[in-house]
């Protein structure tokens, strides 16, 4: 296992992290029982970064994640999120209080070490549903994450940066208020660290990975695998009108090229290349069995993707993954 320093935060993770949306249930089905089994394994294998949420199985995944560590003495970095209603903005101290307190019984813990916002951020709040608009996010959202912070029930805070209006995401960074970042990046979207080529059909993550770098905020990658479009076999029927899981399988089958030497599966090669952008400190696909939790583990043992193919991706991307 390799280990990175988050950002500013100081805290050692592993670069390999563990996604808590599989032991929610999110991505295919599994149980309490084998959800724990996984969390065990990443432990023995070296993985010490977990992340969760409330949303991931309605706190599934954190009830999991909590007696899974429950007596265990690996030192661990924990982070979880809160996601605000759009019935709770007359109160936003006192949601974040009862999300967070919530958390932390389902996690078994009197503290996480880094507490991320889950709700989308637009123009203006409620432009999607339950989003947040910069002022919210600097306004009073910080002001109740900073108290969870004095109150010592979180260290560090933190932004999920997906699927966002790219201005209000990088006022919010630019601020320099929070420490962390949930970053969409991976073989079919690299837009946080670039933009988009003229011809993709991809939505733009803002270029916010060199942004959070210059601000040496804590970048956390996510959606390595698509949603599992990036895995040899999707473990769940994709919903009829999920455009971008249409798209991404497609595009996700042009790339049986990276398959090649010690790369057996699509989903190695997803973490592999992950892995090898330098500015991700820790990536967290979503983990729901052992195996899965074996092979993430094992991925920065890997060799990186050859040049020649890191050409071809280069190629494929730049003309929308079409042949």
């Amino acid at each position: 296992m390799q280990y990175a320093t988050l950002g500013r935060t100081g805290l050692t993770v592993s670069r390999a992290g563990f996604g808590g949306g599989g032991i929610g249930q999110v991505w295919g089905p599994t149980t309490e029982q084998e959800a724990i089994r996984s969390v065990h394994r990443a432990l023995e294998l070296g993985i010490t970064f977990f992340d969760v949420a409330p949303a991931y199985g309605d706190g599934k995944a954190e009830e999991a994640l909590g007696k899974a560590l429950q007596d265990r003495p690996e030192p661990v970095v924990i982070a979880t999120k809160v996601r605000l209603r759009a019935d709770e903005m007359d109160d936003i101290a006192g949601a974040v209080r009862r999300s967070v307190d919530a958390s932390l019984t389902r996690l078994r813990r009197d503290s996480v070490d880094v507490l991320h916002v889950h709700n989308r951020f637009t123009q203006h709040r409620g432009e999607a549903p339950n989003s947040l608009s910069a002022d919210d996010a600097l306004g009073p959202v910080l002001d109740a994450y900073k108290e969870m912070q004095q109150s010592g029930k979180t260290r560090y805070i933190g932004l999920s940066a997906m699927d966002h209006h790219v201005p209000t995401m990088r006022r919010i960074i630019e601020s320099n208020e929070y420490d962390t970042v949930l970053a969409y990046y991976n073989l079919l979207n690299r837009t946080a660290q670039e933009p988009p080529p003229p011809a993709a059909d991809i939505f733009d993550n803002g270029q916010i990975i060199p942004l959070a770098k210059t601000l040496n905020m804590g970048i956390i990658g996510i959606r390595s695998h698509a949603a599992g479009a990036l895995t040899p076999s999707l473990d769940r029927p994709p919903a009829p009108n999920d455009s971008l899981m249409q798209s991404d399988l497609r595009k996700a089958a042009t790339l049986t090229f990276l398959l090649d030497g010690p790369i057996k599966t699509l989903s190695q090669a997803a973490m592999i290349y992950s892995l090898m952008n330098p500015n991700i400190h820790t990536t967290v696909p979503g983990i729901k069995n052992t195996p899965e939790a074996e092979e993430i583990a094992r991925c920065p043992d890997l060799p990186p993707i050859p040049p020649a193919h890191l050409t071809r991706l280069d190629e494929l991307y730049q003309r929308d993954f079409r042949e």
